[in-house]
């Protein structure tokens, strides 16, 4: 989300833009998607510089090879797992400068506090001022009109039930509704593992087990009888999508084909399944591999062979698909793809970046087996990073390029100036941890470093970034919060200018102008203990010398929901105030906050109403200056005092 600022660093004045952060995740402290790879994977460095096929038969050539080696006598081997590590969230010396008192920033068009204010992402619930549309317990699209005094239901539409993980997007008179679908059994006690940014961080089953993305296009002209027009399916995962204007882009991740296995038995050995479960793999055609959609008729290939492009060495079993289309005629969808694994996505408006950590956990490190002296890390983490670049209804590849490091979600990637900057994380063997941020340009088809800055809350792990034009603010926590400001000045040798220490930290930020952050995250001791949610405004009008200017604890067992989900967030700019909800455990009865910030920073919380859900609740500005308050099936509309 962009509002442009002005920030003077060293005297000389800069345009600022206030573009993202990043977003605690609960138990995830190091890491939002960091996976486990197929150990014969080369170091993710490889992937820099993709090819395209110029012959399916090249293609074929470069999934069979690479999958022999990765297949054993039950199957595909390499499984992905997800892997987090402990957290408390859950178990700027110098010549001045100067933030200017930019407004605090509002939601998209339709009401959802997005990381940039251009691209629209999918959420439970959607506005454009007289109506609200939203997803409902019950698997229900929900349309209500809230142009009177009390909101009102107007039409439904029944979802199907095999989906889940239902979101949406509304485009005028339309509706795009995704959910994901698991097309053949999942191994027994299996549930799916969501990582911290909800449905961009869908991963596979551990064990197999395939999936499909259901894409449903609903007319909505006469919301009392909203109608489907078009359904789409796409083979894989749904890694994300996004809206931009009347275009919509799907990212999408589809893993190798599940084959009829043979597998051990008392006449079968093991190497011998091995060996026919070899031979399956060299018997599988092109069709098997690439990434397919079914719409009105039959499935088809969602890519041709040199829409693929490649790595020069192997980069992970999945195949990443980019299909964009405008939202009135899908039909005429246009798709690039990539042979490697996808997990994070991040979209300005003219480039969208697919990114994916692996570990490599090398060989075991010497000494005696004794628990104190076992390797707790990897011995290598890597994030492979691919550039999209957007232009209209067209998407083409770019380049390619890697980080040390693993990235908390995709609030920790940014693009600027034709830049993409990246914060990261990366954890030796004994799990300490090193911070910093790394900049990158696009040169000869990949992502280049051009500078970087390092050693930012050492053996501390990352919680949030707010990212402008000029300017970084980077958060990491352990015991003590170091607020860090980071000068972007100059790309090619950023610097830290300034640190704030004090117990607790904030896991999301919003700028609210005035040279003033409002932050949101967990109060700590000294030691790290935690105290509950906490929130606090912090002045940095003085990048080398950054203050937290007022503070409000919520008491213990508290959680803000924005620190997990910042669509959870709405700020309202005229009334300069805040809106969240706060769950409380010791009660169990989850509450709207209302987070005021005046022009000093100083910050007064109080309770607006009680909520009937916390973690899926949401709250819409309207234009009439009221809110809509959604939790469980019901809608209110209510003035703040």
């Amino acid at each position: 989300m962009r509002t442009r600022a002005k920030v003077a660093l060293g005297g000389g004045m800069a345009s600022a833009a206030a573009t993202g952060w990043l977003v605690a995740a609960g138990v995830f402290a190091t890491t939002a998607t960091l996976v486990v790879t197929d150990p014969l994977a080369p170091p993710a460095r490889a992937a820099d510089a993709l090819t395209s096929f110029e012959e399916c038969s090249e293609l074929l050539d470069w999934y069979v090879s690479h999958g022999v080696k990765d297949v054993g006598p039950y199957g595909w081997g390499g499984l992905v797992y997800p892997a987090f590590a402990d957290g408390i969230a859950r178990d700027f010396a110098g010549a001045p400068s100067m933030l200017s008192a930019a407004e605090g920033q509002t939601g998209s068009a339709t009401g959802t506090n997005t990381q940039e204010r251009d691209v629209d992402e999918p959420d439970v619930a959607k506005t454009n001022g007289s109506l609200v549309v939203r997803v409902a317990e019950d698997r229900t699209v929900v349309l209500v009109d809230v142009t009177g005094t009390a909101a009102r239901t107007l039409g439904r539409y029944r979802l199907p039930e095999d989906g889940f993980g239902a979101e949406l997007l509304l485009v005028g008179d339309r509706v795009v509704v995704t959910q994901q679908v698991f097309d053949s059994p999942r191994p027994s006690g299996r549930e799916p593992v969501f990582g911290p940014d909800g449905a961009d961080s869908i991963m596979p089953f551990p064990g197999g087990g395939t999936s499909s993305v259901r894409v449903l296009d609903l007319d909505i002209s006469d919301p009392s009888a909203p109608r489907l027009v078009r359904k789409d399916v796409y083979s894989g995962r749904l890694t994300a999508v996004r809206q931009y204007g009347d275009t919509i882009r799907l990212v999408t991740a589809t893993g190798r084909p599940e084959l009829d296995w043979v597998t051990p038995t008392d006449k079968v050995t093991e190497a011998q399944a091995t060996r026919r479960n070899q031979a399956l793999v060299r018997a599988t055609t092109i069709e098997d591999w690439l990434p397919r959609v079914r719409g009105a008729g039959a499935s088809t290939p969602l890519l041709d062979c040199e829409e693929v492009f490649h790595p020069k060495a192997w980069s992970g079993p999945e195949t990443v698909a980019v299909t964009t289309y405008p939202i009135s005629d899908p039909g005429s969808r246009s798709a690039v793809g990539v042979t490697a694994t996808g997990q994070v996505v991040y979209s300005s408006g003219d480039r969208l970046y697919v990114a994916s950590t692996e570990m490599d956990f090398g060989p075991p490190a010497p000494g005696p087996v004794a628990s104190s002296r076992v390797a707790v890390g990897p011995a290598e983490i890597t994030t492979n990073l691919h550039s999209f670049a957007l232009d209209g209804t067209g998407t083409s590849y770019v380049g390619s390029g890697h980080v040390d490091g693993s990235l908390r979600d995709r609030w920790s990637l940014d693009e600027h100036d034709g830049r993409l900057r990246v914060a990261w994380t990366t954890t030796d063997r004994r799990g300490r941890t090193n911070n910093g941020i790394t900049i990158l340009a696009e040169r000869n088809r990949a992502l280049v470093p051009t500078g970087s800055v390092t050693d930012l809350g050492k053996n501390e792990n990352i919680q949030s970034v707010r990212w402008f034009d000029d300017l970084a603010i980077v958060v990491t926590f352990r015991q003590i919060d170091p607020l860090y400001t980071i000068d972007l000045t100059d790309q090619d040798d950023p610097k830290e200018l300034g640190a704030l220490k004090i117990p607790g930290f904030s896991g999301y930020l919003h700028p609210v102008g005035d040279h003033l952050l409002l932050g949101l995250g967990i109060d700590a001791t000294s030691t790290g203990r935690s105290l509950g949610a906490q929130a606090a405004v912090f002045d940095i009008s003085d990048l080398r010398n950054p203050v937290r200017v007022s503070k409000t604890g919520f008491g213990p067992d508290t959680a803000l929901t924005a620190v997990d989900d910042p669509r959870g967030f709405t700020w309202l700019a005229e009334a300069r105030t805040g809106v969240t909800p706060l769950a409380d455990w010791r009660t169990g009865n989850p509450v709207l906050k209302a987070l005021e910030v005046s022009t000093s920073g100083q910050l007064r919380a109080r309770t607006v109403t009680a909520l009937n859900r916390d973690w899926q609740s949401r709250t819409l500005e309207l234009p009439d200056g009221r809110i809509a308050v959604l939790d469980l099936d019901r809608v209110r509309l209510i003035t703040l005092d």
